[in-house]
This record gives C-alpha cells, structure tokens and sequence, in this order.
C-alpha cells in the first residue's frame, strides 16, 4: 500500500503543508466518521452520492440495493472518487477572504470492485460494525434473501489523499486593529437520547454497543 499523497493525483500542490502521508492519519478519520461521498459516472453525466461506509485493513466497503440503479453501475468496476470529511470548527478571520474551516478529510481514488458472494456477508458486518462497534454480535444473522437483496462494493486505499486543517486564525497586520472580530467556533458532534423502537425494545436493556456509542461520542472518540 502506498502512503497518502504519493502519487501525482493524490499529491497537494497548493497549501501543501495540510497533508499528511501518515497512514495512522488516514485510517483515524476513515475510522472516526460514518459517511463517504462517491462520485463516478454513468453514461457521460457526473454522480455523487452520499453512502455508509465501513474500513477492513486496506480495504473500504461500500453498500446499497441490488436494485439500486447506482449500485448495479458501482458494480460494473468504475474508476470512483471517495471523499470523507470531518468538519471540528469555522476560522473566522477579519475578512471573509482569510475566514476558513478546520476539518480533516480523505480522498481516494481507485477501482469499485464487487464483492463475490461467498464473502458479503463478512463483508456486511464489517459495515455494520464500523457504524456501531460490537453490533453485530447482538442481532441475528443477515439471511439469505437480505444477502440477495444487497450488493456491496471494495474499493482498496492504494491511492489516497489526507489533508488536515487546524490553523489559527492569521490575519494580515494591516487587518489588525480596526475593530474587526476573529476567532474559532468550534463544531461538536453529540448525540440525543436513545429512544426504544416499541414497547418490546423498552422493556429490554440497551445494547452495550449502542451504550458504548452513545458514550464514545460524549467523550469526543
């Protein structure tokens, strides 16, 4: 596998200092968020579609409907471009010029390829698992029908970009002092209070992943 940023595609050229090439990078933002905007073509017309997504070492798995017109053009091995962004707060400078974001975000490129049958179902809980660690082991398994009924995509991290941004505000010295405000307003994710499907699920204890998610992002993991 290739580190991020090292190939002409992948490499940042403009603000170059936003990119990491360290794999620890790239996996902690695929890791901490949920979902992956995919951008491909059919028939000549641009597609970007917002998809759950799920990481296994080098490999990302991506999933939809077998009648899914978008799935079934993933599943015919296009050339994509998946991108995950994690947005932590708003740059407010003196100038809407110099205002900006922090955020941590990855690029890949690469070759959408089916996942075979025999290996969907392991490729599903990987899915499932990366939304809600420990899920899977708490419901039944998917069945045949479900398995039929879903298609699910690979796409290998060999080409992949990781640009972070965490600068301070910088304004120019001619900016200053002119009694314009600057700062930071930071962007937290939280999550609400779980709420039981029907009166079966309240009467049962919350899964431990669920609590374990819950948890996890109180503490800002």
């Amino acid at each position: 596998m290739s580190s991020p940023g090292s190939t002409p595609k992948t490499t940042l050229n403009r603000l170059s200092y936003k990119a990491s090439d360290k794999q620890s990078d790239l996996y902690s933002i695929l890791d901490s968020n949920l979902v992956a905007h995919v951008g491909f073509v059919i028939d000549g017309a641009p597609f970007v579609i917002p998809m759950a997504y799920g990481r296994v070492g080098d490999v990302i798995y991506l999933h939809g409907s077998s009648g899914s017109r978008i799935m079934r053009a993933l599943a015919s091995n296009p050339q994509v471009c998946v991108s995950i962004t994690e947005l932590n707060a708003l740059k407010v400078a003196r100038s809407t010029f110099n205002s900006g974001m922090h955020y941590r975000s990855v690029v890949i490129f690469g070759q959408a390829d089916l996942v075979p049958d025999d290996q969907k179902d392991a490729a599903l809980d990987a899915i499932s698992d990366a939304m809600i660690p420990g899920r899977v082991k708490e419901v039944r398994s998917s069945t045949k029908k479900e398995l039929a009924a879903t298609l699910i995509i690979s796409l290998p991290l060999t080409e992949t970009s990781v640009k972070i941004s965490v600068n301070e505000v910088d304004d120019p010295e001619e900016d200053m002092n002119k009694g314009y405000w600057a700062g930071t307003v930071p962007i937290i994710t939280s999550i609400g209070e779980i709420i039981p499907a029907d009166e079966e699920a309240a009467s049962l204890p919350i899964p431990e992943s669920v609590k374990n998610f819950r948890t996890g992002l109180a503490k800002g993991l």
